[in-house]
C-alpha cells in the first residue's frame, strides 16, 4: 500500500483531518503527510493516501441477495468514493439498521433477540477493512435471507498461522491503517476480535484461504421465521431509511435525507433540496428535527465538515 500509486494524483485529506481533530490530536499541515506515510518514495501519493482521502476510486460494496445463494440482487449500496474512516461508520450504521430486533414478552425482564451478534459483526468488518489486501481490491459485505458474509483479501498475513489467527495473535498487514484506527477509538490492539466471535460462533464460520479470508455470520433462526411469519419478505433486513423510520416516525422527507447522506455525507441543502423535489427551507426543517432526535450529527465547521448517522 505505502509502495503502489494511488490512482489519482489531486488528493485531500479535510475528513481525516477534522476526525483527529475532534478526538483531540493536533494536526500540523507541514509534516502531516509524512507523518502517516501518504507518499511513496518518488514523493506520489500512495494506494493508502487514497484509502484516505475525502474523495478516491475506491468502492465498498454492500449487497443483499433475496434468497440463499447469488442468483437475485434486491439491493446494491456504495458506501465507498471517500475516507475509509467515513466508509466504516456508514457500514457500522447500515448494519445496525440491519439487526432486526424481536422480544419474548413471556419472560421477565423482557428478552431482546436480535439476528446477529452486532459486536462480532463489527469486529469482523474492522478486521476485513484494516487487514485486506487492498492493492487486490477492496473487500465485500454480502447479506443473505440467512447469514452475513464478510470477505477480505488478500489470506493471512506473512508467517502467521491459523493457530495463531484463531487465538487473537494480532499481526497487522497494513500497520499505519492500523494505528489510525487505533487513534479514532475504532479499533483496539489487543487481539480480543478474533476470539470474541469464535466463543459466539465457534470456528467453523471462517474460511481461510491462501488469497482471501471470508467470514459467515449465521442468522439467529428464532429472528428469521418470526419476520417470514409476519410476512415482511424473503429479505430479512429493511433498507436503512425505512428500518429508522418505522422506528422513530420519520416522514418521507426525513427519510430520504437519510438515505442520501448515506450515499454522500457532504449534500448541501441545496442539493437535497434538487434530488428530493422540495424546498431548502424543507430542507432545514428536517435537519433541525433530524438533529433534535439524535440522528444526525454535524463533523466540523459548517463551511468544511460533513454529515454523519448516527442511527
Amino acid at each position: 500500500m505505502l509502495k503502489k500509486r494511488a490512482s489519482l494524483s489531486d488528493l485531500s485529506f479535510r475528513e481525516l483531518k477534522i476526525y483527529y481533530s475532534e478526538n483531540g490530536y493536533h494536526i500540523e499541515n507541514g509534516s502531516f503527510e509524512t507523518n502517516f506515510n501518504l507518499k511513496n518514495k518518488n514523493n506520489e501519493y500512495n494506494l493508502l493516501a487514497e484509502l484516505l482521502s475525502d474523495r478516491n476510486n475506491i468502492p465498498l460494496i454492500f449487497v443483499k441477495f433475496q434468497g440463499k445463494d447469488k442468483a437475485s440482487i434486491s439491493e446494491r449500496s456504495n458506501y465507498g468514493y471517500g475516507c475509509l474512516l467515513t466508509s466504516y461508520i456508514k457500514i457500522k450504521n447500515r448494519l445496525q439498521a440491519e439487526n432486526i430486533c424481536i422480544s419474548d414478552t413471556t419472560v421477565r425482564p423482557r428478552k431482546d433477540i436480535y439476528l446477529f451478534n452486532y459486536d462480532c459483526v463489527n469486529e469482523a468488518i474492522l478486521n476485513a477493512l484494516v487487514h485486506n489486501d487492498w492493492t487486490i481490491t477492496e473487500p465485500q459485505i454480502s447479506m443473505f435471507d440467512d447469514r452475513l458474509e464478510i470477505l477480505s483479501h488478500g489470506g493471512l498475513p506473512n508467517g502467521m498461522t491459523e493457530k495463531q489467527f484463531f487465538d487473537g495473535i494480532s499481526k497487522p498487514r497494513n500497520t499505519t491503517l492500523m494505528r489510525i484506527f487505533l487513534n479514532m477509538g475504532l479499533a483496539e490492539h489487543t487481539g480480543h476480535g478474533i476470539p470474541t466471535i469464535i466463543k459466539e460462533y465457534g470456528k467453523d464460520i471462517f474460511e481461510i484461504e491462501s488469497n482471501y479470508i471470508k467470514c459467515v455470520i449465521p442468522f439467529n433462526k428464532d429472528v428469521v421465521n418470526k419476520v417470514e411469519n409476519k410476512n415482511v419478505g424473503k429479505n430479512v433486513g429493511k433498507n436503512v431509511g425505512k428500518n429508522v423510520g418505522k422506528k422513530i416516525d420519520l416522514n418521507k422527507t426525513e427519510i430520504k435525507i437519510i438515505d442520501l447522506l448515506i450515499e454522500n455525507p457532504n449534500y448541501t441543502y441545496e442539493e437535497l433540496a434538487e434530488n428530493i423535489g422540495v424546498t431548502k427551507r424543507t430542507i432545514e426543517r428536517a435537519f433541525k428535527t433530524l438533529q433534535e432526535k439524535k440522528l444526525i450529527e454535524r463533523i466540523g465547521s459548517n463551511r468544511k465538515g460533513s454529515w454523519i448517522i448516527l442511527k
